[in-house]
């Protein structure tokens, strides 16, 4: 194996592996969202806003993300950013009131938008060093982490875990894998080019944000409310709350490690336009067939629609004519991620308002949107 087959190998690991902590994180808080609604004995109204907290730490972290993973490299970011989302996560599992937990799920998200800032950048480079697509099995290692982590929430929870200890334990975790890379010289993979805070983007940019709008709001609803949705809404025994939420992580791995090969086959706006018509399928099935079985396939379907959509967008945007690939990405990012801001806060008033059920079809409305954007991307895509 020669010097360049070497530093190729090792650096697409290693950016698998810190995709891989990233996505410990986020599944292991999902995992014990109800618990700590529970702990605290809040209604679905104000949890809704108390989640509004999260949305708020992803789009306040990417506005500095870009400057910092540029000043400081990729691995630095990294360690740091795995490190201190290890330690915000244990203080929300210690929370004992909205006025301390508030904060730390604002940080939890401000410093893992980092992380994946720098994971996605490092990406990214890795993928200049292949000739063939790999970005969507990073993606697909991230959605296996959260299967994994979903496994064991799951086991914790029917052995009567606190949520601390079980937030300690994955904390701990990830904390000792991140510091075995302190000194690790940051391989020729980082951004050089500096970033404004918030780029203008032109309308093809902005129907790409549209659709990462439509799919990070789409996502944010399962990972904050599937689990609350199979314990109220499908009244399952508690070993089988996480049954949706496990289903739609499954699909979404799946989808992310055969995305290259389906990209390649169908293209991608097939395959898009798809996408959006199975999340919208999905989320109804669970609406109009709330037992175990349908509601888990109708959120099997979410994931497998959901599963290249980010991707896909990230792709395109780095085709842009008008603008740079990282400016164009952290555009639509920055659109997207009002999905994320604006999902937990909606779905929870609507809850309460009305039922979760027609929270989800709410989404299902949203998710269907991705077919007729797409449409419309497709017409101003460049030749």
């Amino acid at each position: 194996m020669n010097e360049e087959t070497a530093l190729r190998k090792r650096e697409r690991w290693v950016t698998a592996l810190f995709f891989a902590l990233s996505g410990l994180v986020s599944a292991t808080w999902s995992a014990r969202i109800p618990d700590v609604q529970r702990n605290l004995g809040l209604s679905n109204g104000v949890w809704g806003v108390v989640l509004f907290a999260l949305p708020a730490g992803l789009v306040v972290g990417l506005l500095g993300a870009s400057w910092l993973v540029t000043r400081y490299g990729t691995t630095k970011i990294m360690i740091g950013g795995s490190v201190l989302v290890s330690i915000f996560l244990t203080l929300a599992g210690a929370a004992h009131s909205t006025a301390m937990l508030v904060p730390a799920l604002f940080f939890i998200n401000f410093t893992r938008t980092i992380l994946n800032i720098a994971i996605n950048t490092r990406s990214i480079a890795v993928q200049r060093l292949y000739d063939r697509p790999i970005i969507t099995t990073f993606h697909g290692i991230w959605s296996i982490s959260c299967f994994a982590a979903a496994a064991i929430g799951t086991a914790l929870i029917v052995y009567g875990i606190d949520p601390v200890y079980h937030f300690m334990l994955v904390g701990a975790v990830v904390t000792l894998i991140a510091l075995l890379f302190i000194g690790k010289r940051n391989a020729a993979v980082g951004n050089t080019e500096k970033r404004p805070l918030f780029v203008k983007p032109d309308a093809y940019l902005l129907i790409l944000g549209g659709i990462a709008f439509c799919g990070m709001l789409s996502e944010s609803a399962i990972f904050d409310w599937s689990v609350n949705y199979f314990k109220t809404v499908v009244a399952v025994d508690k070993a089988f709350i996480t049954t949706g939420y496990t289903a739609f992580i499954i699909a979404m791995a799946s989808g992310r490690l055969g995305g290259d090969w389906l990209i390649h086959k169908y293209g991608v706006f097939v395959l898009i336009k798809l996408s959006g018509l199975l999340m919208s399928i999905g989320f109804m099935t669970a609406v109009f067939f709330p037992y175990v079985m349908p509601a888990a396939v109708g959120f099997f379907f979410v994931g497998l629609g959901d599963s290249v959509v980010i991707p896909i967008v990230y792709m395109l945007a780095a085709q842009s004519k008008k603008m740079l690939p990282s400016y164009a990405i952290a555009s639509v990012t920055m659109i997207g991620y009002g999905g994320f801001l604006l999902g937990p806060l909606v779905i929870g008033l609507v809850s309460e308002a009305f039922s979760m059920r027609w929270a989800l079809v709410f989404v299902s409305l949203v998710s269907l949107c991705i077919v007729f954007l797409s449409r419309s991307l497709q017409s101003r895509a460049a030749p």
